[in-house]
């Protein structure tokens, strides 16, 4: 993206602001309740979740509209959009819990790049969680590095967690959120409450290089019954450079809980004129209880 790299850091921050229903009433209120205890059942449900991820990722040059728009040439020279570089990779993905209210962190071990093996597989990193290696996290985090080496770009990406936008709905986050019940809408088939959410206080959960507050929003859809939080969609922009990350879970009949099923990905810097679209999969879910450090863990790059 003409050279420069954009960086979205995130730091978890202390201090919480007080409660914030953009609506009031039973309905609101109801819906919150039900999804705040279901994603506090959920952070209890495992410590380790693995899964094998499919990850598709594209940079994109959009429509250009030309220079020589006129009545008379309504089309100018127009040129059409399409895809600059194209990568495929194949990963071992776990998602390691962190502690109460804080989410869980992701590590990534490639390998296959673009159906060329990389290395042997061998399930190393959740090897080292479920062996409970001493310096689990310290040779996780390498691992890790060198994954992100194989992303296409020059945005960092430390926002794209599936699990991320559901805890804001957690009892120790919530009221840093401002939430509206906004529509009903069909999810999958299965008709589902949207949730509008914007975050109110500060300092901010997602903080730029330079150290400004950077506010996070998007919708959450919630089974009106259960709470159970099927779909999530974020949005994170400075005048740098905006992304969005949107995920859906399925329900997982085995495990007896819903689970990632498809992440979505959009950057895009103001002065580039390239854009970088993402998608990941994920299948043969594994769900393990292990002692993942008591210490509160944050992933590379993050204050």
């Amino acid at each position: 993206m003409r050279g420069q790299s954009v960086v979205f850091v995130a730091a978890i921050v202390s201090g919480l602001g007080s409660a914030a229903l953009a609506q009031t009433g039973p309905s609101a209120d109801e819906l919150l309740g039900k999804a705040t205890a279901y994603v506090s059942e959920y952070e209890k449900a495992f410590s380790l979740l693995v899964s094998e991820e499919y990850y598709v990722q594209e940079i994109r040059r959009p429509i250009n509209p030309g220079a020589n728009l006129s009545r008379a040439n309504p089309g100018g020279g127009m040129q059409g959009g399409d895809v600059r570089s194209r990568r495929v990779l194949r990963s071992d993905y776990l998602l390691v819990q962190l502690g109460s209210g804080a989410g869980w962190m992701p590590f990534r071990d490639v390998f296959e790049l673009d159906t060329r093996a990389v290395r042997d597989r061998e399930d190393r990193l959740s090897k080292l969680f479920l062996d409970n290696e001493a310096e689990r996290f310290e040779l996780a985090d390498r691992i890790m590095e060198e994954s992100t080496r194989h992303n296409l770009g020059n945005v960092n990406r430390t926002i794209n967690i599936p699990t991320l936008a559901m805890m804001f709905l957690h009892p120790l986050v919530r009221d840093r959120f401002a939430f509206t019940v906004d529509t009903e809408e069909q999810v999958g088939g299965r008709p589902v409450q949207r949730l509008r959410y914007r975050e109110t206080a500060r300092p901010t959960l997602i903080k730029t290089t330079r150290g400004r507050d950077l506010v996070l929003e998007g919708h959450l859809w919630l089974d009106g019954e259960t709470g159970a939080v099927v779909k999530t969609a974020l949005t994170a922009a400075d005048p740098a450079v905006r992304a969005t990350v949107t995920v859906t879970f399925r329900h997982d009949q085995a495990l007896g809980i819903w689970v990632p099923q498809q992440m979505d990905e959009y950057y895009k810097a103001y002065n580039a004129l390239d854009e970088i679209f993402a998608t990941a999969t994920y299948s043969n879910v594994r769900r393990f209880q292990v002692n993942t450090d008591e210490r509160i863990r944050k992933p590379p790059g993050w204050q």
